[in-house]
Protein backbone atom coordinates (compact mmCIF):
# COMPACT_ATOMS: atom_id res chain seq x y z
CA UNK A 1 0.00 0.00 0.00
CA UNK A 2 1.34 3.74 -0.59
CA UNK A 3 1.18 6.95 0.92
CA UNK A 4 -0.11 8.53 -2.38
CA UNK A 5 -3.12 6.54 -3.65
CA UNK A 6 -5.47 4.03 -2.60
CA UNK A 7 -7.06 1.13 -4.04
CA UNK A 8 -10.62 -0.17 -2.93
CA UNK A 9 -9.12 -2.66 -1.15
CA UNK A 10 -6.79 -0.60 0.90
CA UNK A 11 -9.82 2.01 1.83
CA UNK A 12 -11.64 -1.08 2.93
CA UNK A 13 -8.93 -2.05 5.63
CA UNK A 14 -8.27 1.31 6.42
CA UNK A 15 -12.18 1.53 7.09
CA UNK A 16 -12.56 -1.52 8.47
CA UNK A 17 -15.66 -2.20 5.87
CA UNK A 18 -16.24 -4.21 3.52
CA UNK A 19 -14.80 -3.72 -0.42
CA UNK A 20 -18.50 -3.51 -1.42
CA UNK A 21 -19.50 -0.32 1.36
CA UNK A 22 -16.12 0.81 -0.16
CA UNK A 23 -17.92 1.49 -3.86
CA UNK A 24 -21.22 2.02 -2.54
CA UNK A 25 -19.47 5.05 -0.91
CA UNK A 26 -18.27 6.10 -4.41
CA UNK A 27 -21.47 5.74 -6.09
CA UNK A 28 -23.37 7.46 -3.39
CA UNK A 29 -20.95 10.18 -3.73
CA UNK A 30 -19.02 10.45 -6.96
CA UNK A 31 -17.47 13.97 -7.45
CA UNK A 32 -15.22 13.77 -4.26
CA UNK A 33 -13.34 10.40 -5.23
CA UNK A 34 -10.60 11.60 -7.59
CA UNK A 35 -9.10 8.85 -9.38
CA UNK A 36 -5.64 8.59 -10.37
CA UNK A 37 -4.88 7.47 -13.76
CA UNK A 38 -6.58 4.65 -15.99
CA UNK A 39 -5.63 1.26 -14.86
CA UNK A 40 -6.40 -1.46 -12.82
CA UNK A 41 -7.28 -1.90 -10.01
CA UNK A 42 -8.40 1.62 -9.79
CA UNK A 43 -6.72 4.11 -7.40
CA UNK A 44 -7.68 7.15 -5.71
CA UNK A 45 -5.88 10.04 -4.45
CA UNK A 46 -4.06 11.08 -1.67
CA UNK A 47 -7.17 12.24 0.92
CA UNK A 48 -9.22 9.02 -0.30
CA UNK A 49 -8.64 7.64 3.10
CA UNK A 50 -9.98 10.57 5.28
CA UNK A 51 -13.17 10.83 2.63
CA UNK A 52 -13.94 7.21 3.64
CA UNK A 53 -13.37 7.34 7.25
CA UNK A 54 -15.60 10.69 7.43
CA UNK A 55 -18.47 9.33 5.36
CA UNK A 56 -18.24 5.96 7.47
CA UNK A 57 -18.82 8.31 10.49
CA UNK A 58 -21.32 10.27 9.11
CA UNK A 59 -23.46 6.78 8.22
CA UNK A 60 -22.99 5.48 12.05
CA UNK A 61 -24.82 8.57 13.26
CA UNK A 62 -27.58 7.89 10.80
CA UNK A 63 -27.75 10.76 8.68
CA UNK A 64 -28.79 10.77 5.83
CA UNK A 65 -26.86 10.76 2.14
CA UNK A 66 -28.17 14.66 1.14
CA UNK A 67 -26.88 15.48 4.77
CA UNK A 68 -23.46 13.76 4.32
CA UNK A 69 -23.01 15.35 0.91
CA UNK A 70 -23.79 18.76 2.88
CA UNK A 71 -21.29 18.49 4.94
CA UNK A 72 -18.45 16.75 3.06
CA UNK A 73 -18.79 19.42 0.89
CA UNK A 74 -17.90 22.26 3.19
CA UNK A 75 -14.95 19.86 4.62
CA UNK A 76 -13.70 18.22 0.90
CA UNK A 77 -12.75 19.06 -2.72
CA UNK A 78 -15.13 17.98 -5.42
CA UNK A 79 -15.56 17.59 -8.59
CA UNK A 80 -18.49 19.44 -9.38
CA UNK A 81 -16.95 22.48 -7.70
CA UNK A 82 -14.07 22.58 -10.11
CA UNK A 83 -16.89 21.99 -13.05
CA UNK A 84 -18.65 24.78 -11.67
CA UNK A 85 -16.34 26.85 -11.56
CA UNK A 86 -14.85 26.01 -15.56
CA UNK A 87 -18.27 26.44 -16.39
CA UNK A 88 -18.83 30.04 -15.04
CA UNK A 89 -15.69 31.33 -16.75
CA UNK A 90 -16.83 30.01 -20.27
CA UNK A 91 -19.85 31.24 -19.76
CA UNK A 92 -18.88 34.65 -18.92
CA UNK A 93 -16.59 34.77 -21.90
CA UNK A 94 -19.34 34.19 -24.01
CA UNK A 95 -21.31 37.74 -25.09
CA UNK A 96 -23.83 38.01 -27.05
CA UNK A 97 -22.24 39.07 -30.33
CA UNK A 98 -21.13 35.89 -29.99
CA UNK A 99 -24.55 34.08 -29.23
CA UNK A 100 -25.84 35.87 -32.64
CA UNK A 101 -23.29 34.74 -34.70
CA UNK A 102 -23.64 31.16 -33.93
CA UNK A 103 -27.58 31.43 -34.10
CA UNK A 104 -26.83 32.72 -37.79
CA UNK A 105 -24.44 30.01 -38.50
CA UNK A 106 -26.72 27.35 -37.39
CA UNK A 107 -29.86 28.92 -39.39
CA UNK A 108 -27.52 28.64 -42.44
CA UNK A 109 -26.77 25.68 -41.90
CA UNK A 110 -30.68 23.97 -41.00
CA UNK A 111 -31.38 26.09 -44.33
CA UNK A 112 -29.16 24.68 -46.28
CA UNK A 113 -29.79 20.85 -45.13
CA UNK A 114 -33.78 21.91 -45.66
CA UNK A 115 -32.63 22.70 -49.37
CA UNK A 116 -30.54 19.35 -49.66
CA UNK A 117 -33.40 17.30 -48.82
CA UNK A 118 -35.58 18.83 -51.02
CA UNK A 119 -33.35 18.41 -54.08
CA UNK A 120 -32.89 14.58 -52.60
CA UNK A 121 -36.34 13.58 -52.11
CA UNK A 122 -37.05 15.75 -56.33
CA UNK A 123 -34.35 13.17 -57.67
CA UNK A 124 -35.78 10.21 -56.35
CA UNK A 125 -39.14 10.81 -57.68
CA UNK A 126 -37.51 11.61 -61.32
CA UNK A 127 -36.16 8.22 -60.80
CA UNK A 128 -39.06 6.30 -60.07
CA UNK A 129 -40.91 8.12 -62.68
CA UNK A 130 -37.89 6.59 -65.52
CA UNK A 131 -37.72 3.82 -63.80
CA UNK A 132 -41.42 2.87 -65.03
CA UNK A 133 -41.70 4.34 -67.55
CA UNK A 134 -38.53 2.56 -68.94
CA UNK A 135 -40.58 -1.02 -68.15
CA UNK A 136 -43.70 0.20 -69.95
CA UNK A 137 -41.37 1.39 -73.06
CA UNK A 138 -40.14 -1.89 -72.95
CA UNK A 139 -43.26 -3.88 -72.63
CA UNK A 140 -44.81 -1.78 -75.05
CA UNK A 141 -42.88 -3.11 -78.17
CA UNK A 142 -45.17 -5.33 -79.55
CA UNK A 143 -47.92 -2.45 -79.28
CA UNK A 144 -48.84 0.15 -81.15
CA UNK A 145 -45.88 2.61 -82.66
CA UNK A 146 -47.83 5.77 -81.65
CA UNK A 147 -48.06 4.42 -77.90
CA UNK A 148 -44.73 3.86 -77.95
CA UNK A 149 -43.56 7.14 -79.17
CA UNK A 150 -45.79 8.75 -76.41
CA UNK A 151 -43.69 6.40 -73.81
CA UNK A 152 -40.35 7.58 -75.78
CA UNK A 153 -41.32 11.24 -75.02
CA UNK A 154 -42.48 11.07 -71.37
CA UNK A 155 -38.71 9.34 -70.75
CA UNK A 156 -36.66 12.32 -72.79
CA UNK A 157 -39.10 14.77 -70.68
CA UNK A 158 -38.18 13.11 -67.37
CA UNK A 159 -34.20 13.27 -68.62
CA UNK A 160 -34.53 17.12 -69.77
CA UNK A 161 -36.21 18.08 -66.69
CA UNK A 162 -33.73 16.39 -64.19
CA UNK A 163 -30.72 18.25 -65.75
CA UNK A 164 -28.30 19.92 -63.38
CA UNK A 165 -29.63 18.05 -60.51
CA UNK A 166 -27.77 15.70 -58.99
CA UNK A 167 -28.72 12.43 -59.05
CA UNK A 168 -27.97 9.06 -56.47
CA UNK A 169 -28.49 6.85 -58.98
CA UNK A 170 -28.58 7.84 -63.11
CA UNK A 171 -30.54 5.45 -64.99
CA UNK A 172 -29.19 5.55 -68.88
CA UNK A 173 -30.41 3.40 -71.51
CA UNK A 174 -28.51 3.32 -75.04
CA UNK A 175 -29.79 1.37 -78.22
CA UNK A 176 -33.12 -0.08 -76.12
CA UNK A 177 -35.40 -1.43 -78.70
CA UNK A 178 -35.61 -2.02 -82.07
CA UNK A 179 -39.64 -1.07 -82.41
CA UNK A 180 -41.15 -3.04 -86.26
CA UNK A 181 -43.60 -1.12 -87.68
CA UNK A 182 -46.89 -2.36 -89.33
CA UNK A 183 -45.40 -1.72 -92.78
CA UNK A 184 -42.49 -4.01 -92.07
CA UNK A 185 -39.90 -1.41 -91.62
CA UNK A 186 -37.89 -0.93 -88.04
CA UNK A 187 -36.61 1.92 -86.10
CA UNK A 188 -33.99 1.60 -83.45
CA UNK A 189 -34.30 4.51 -80.59
CA UNK A 190 -31.65 5.38 -78.19
CA UNK A 191 -31.88 7.25 -75.06
CA UNK A 192 -28.57 9.22 -74.00
CA UNK A 193 -29.20 10.08 -70.53
CA UNK A 194 -25.39 9.88 -69.77
CA UNK A 195 -22.33 9.66 -71.59
CA UNK A 196 -21.54 6.33 -70.34
CA UNK A 197 -23.63 2.94 -71.42
CA UNK A 198 -26.00 1.32 -68.52
CA UNK A 199 -24.49 -1.88 -67.81
CA UNK A 200 -22.46 -3.82 -64.59
CA UNK A 201 -18.46 -3.55 -64.71
CA UNK A 202 -17.17 -6.14 -66.04
CA UNK A 203 -15.76 -7.43 -62.98
CA UNK A 204 -19.20 -8.27 -61.73
CA UNK A 205 -20.37 -10.00 -64.80
CA UNK A 206 -17.47 -12.26 -64.16
CA UNK A 207 -18.32 -13.73 -60.98
CA UNK A 208 -20.05 -16.61 -60.24
CA UNK A 209 -23.77 -16.65 -60.03
CA UNK A 210 -25.38 -18.28 -56.96
CA UNK A 211 -29.32 -18.76 -55.87
CA UNK A 212 -30.57 -20.02 -52.90
CA UNK A 213 -31.40 -23.46 -52.31
CA UNK A 214 -34.25 -24.99 -50.68
CA UNK A 215 -32.59 -24.82 -46.98
CA UNK A 216 -31.10 -21.59 -47.60
CA UNK A 217 -27.79 -22.09 -48.66
CA UNK A 218 -26.17 -20.72 -51.62
CA UNK A 219 -26.23 -22.84 -54.73
CA UNK A 220 -24.06 -22.73 -58.01
CA UNK A 221 -23.85 -24.44 -60.98
CA UNK A 222 -20.74 -25.40 -63.31
CA UNK A 223 -20.37 -23.27 -66.28
CA UNK A 224 -17.72 -23.51 -68.84
CA UNK A 225 -15.03 -26.94 -68.57
CA UNK A 226 -13.02 -25.96 -64.96
CA UNK A 227 -14.88 -22.98 -64.49
CA UNK A 228 -18.18 -21.67 -61.89
CA UNK A 229 -21.47 -21.09 -63.99
CA UNK A 230 -20.88 -16.59 -63.96
CA UNK A 231 -23.31 -13.86 -64.27
CA UNK A 232 -22.43 -12.92 -68.02
CA UNK A 233 -22.84 -16.80 -69.07
CA UNK A 234 -26.62 -16.22 -67.69
CA UNK A 235 -26.90 -12.97 -69.30
CA UNK A 236 -26.03 -14.61 -72.61
CA UNK A 237 -28.41 -17.42 -72.35
CA UNK A 238 -31.18 -15.37 -71.27
CA UNK A 239 -31.44 -13.36 -74.20
CA UNK A 240 -30.56 -16.41 -76.49
CA UNK A 241 -33.79 -18.40 -75.09
CA UNK A 242 -35.64 -14.92 -75.85
CA UNK A 243 -34.51 -14.92 -79.47
CA UNK A 244 -32.97 -12.82 -81.65
CA UNK A 245 -35.30 -9.92 -81.56
CA UNK A 246 -35.63 -9.46 -77.62
CA UNK A 247 -34.90 -6.42 -75.79
CA UNK A 248 -32.16 -6.33 -73.52
CA UNK A 249 -31.87 -3.48 -71.03
CA UNK A 250 -29.82 -3.05 -67.41
CA UNK A 251 -30.66 -0.46 -64.66
CA UNK A 252 -29.60 0.11 -60.85
CA UNK A 253 -32.32 -0.43 -58.51
CA UNK A 254 -30.39 0.66 -55.24
CA UNK A 255 -27.10 -1.32 -55.01
CA UNK A 256 -28.70 -4.05 -57.12
CA UNK A 257 -28.33 -4.59 -60.85
CA UNK A 258 -31.52 -5.12 -62.67
CA UNK A 259 -31.60 -6.85 -65.96
CA UNK A 260 -35.22 -6.12 -68.00
CA UNK A 261 -35.41 -8.63 -70.91
CA UNK A 262 -38.58 -8.80 -73.42
CA UNK A 263 -39.33 -11.12 -76.55
CA UNK A 264 -41.84 -8.95 -78.97
CA UNK A 265 -44.14 -11.47 -78.24
CA UNK A 266 -43.37 -12.63 -74.84
CA UNK A 267 -43.67 -11.98 -71.23
CA UNK A 268 -41.02 -9.47 -69.86
CA UNK A 269 -38.53 -10.42 -67.68
CA UNK A 270 -36.58 -8.66 -65.21
CA UNK A 271 -33.69 -10.88 -62.90
CA UNK A 272 -32.07 -8.77 -59.93
CA UNK A 273 -28.40 -8.81 -58.88
CA UNK A 274 -26.29 -8.15 -56.10
CA UNK A 275 -22.88 -8.44 -54.82
CA UNK A 276 -22.43 -10.49 -52.10
CA UNK A 277 -19.97 -12.68 -49.55
CA UNK A 278 -21.12 -16.68 -49.37
CA UNK A 279 -19.95 -18.09 -45.57
CA UNK A 280 -16.89 -19.11 -46.91
CA UNK A 281 -15.58 -15.82 -47.92
CA UNK A 282 -16.30 -15.72 -52.00
CA UNK A 283 -17.32 -13.34 -54.06
CA UNK A 284 -20.15 -13.59 -55.78
CA UNK A 285 -23.03 -12.31 -57.96
CA UNK A 286 -26.52 -13.74 -56.24
CA UNK A 287 -29.74 -13.91 -58.22
CA UNK A 288 -32.01 -12.88 -55.57
CA UNK A 289 -35.27 -12.07 -57.51
CA UNK A 290 -37.26 -12.89 -60.72
CA UNK A 291 -39.84 -11.53 -61.91
CA UNK A 292 -42.15 -12.30 -64.69
CA UNK A 293 -44.77 -9.53 -65.63
CA UNK A 294 -43.85 -7.70 -62.69
CA UNK A 295 -44.74 -10.62 -60.71
CA UNK A 296 -42.16 -11.37 -58.42
CA UNK A 297 -41.50 -15.70 -58.44
CA UNK A 298 -41.34 -18.09 -55.57
CA UNK A 299 -37.76 -19.65 -54.66
CA UNK A 300 -38.43 -23.10 -56.48
CA UNK A 301 -39.75 -20.82 -60.14
CA UNK A 302 -36.11 -19.63 -59.60
CA UNK A 303 -34.36 -22.29 -59.40
CA UNK A 304 -35.94 -23.76 -62.29
CA UNK A 305 -35.14 -20.96 -63.72
CA UNK A 306 -31.56 -21.26 -63.35
CA UNK A 307 -31.36 -24.80 -63.82
CA UNK A 308 -33.06 -24.29 -67.13
CA UNK A 309 -30.47 -21.26 -68.35
CA UNK A 310 -27.56 -23.85 -67.22
CA UNK A 311 -28.89 -26.81 -69.49
CA UNK A 312 -28.43 -24.06 -72.39
CA UNK A 313 -24.58 -24.54 -72.37
CA UNK A 314 -24.48 -28.10 -73.14
CA UNK A 315 -27.26 -27.90 -76.13
CA UNK A 316 -25.09 -24.83 -77.35
CA UNK A 317 -21.90 -26.47 -77.38
CA UNK A 318 -23.19 -29.88 -78.59
CA UNK A 319 -25.07 -28.05 -82.11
Amino acid sequence: MTTETFTHRELSNITGVSVTTIKSYRKKFPEFFFIVGHGKPLRFRKGADKLCLRIRDLFNKNLSVRQIRDKLLTEFESVKENSQLSVKKDISQVNNEDFEKLAKTTAQMMNGMAALVTAQAKSEQRLVRMEKSLKEFIAAQSEKTSETAEILKEIKEIISASGGLQQPERITAKKVVTIKKYDGDSESYSLDADSSAIEPESDFLELPVVIHSDTGDFLGMPGKPGHPFTLEELVNLVSIRKEDNSAKVWHRQGRDWVLAVKAPEGPLYELHFSRTHTPKGNIVSFFKRLDINSESQSPAEILSFFREMRDLIDTIETT
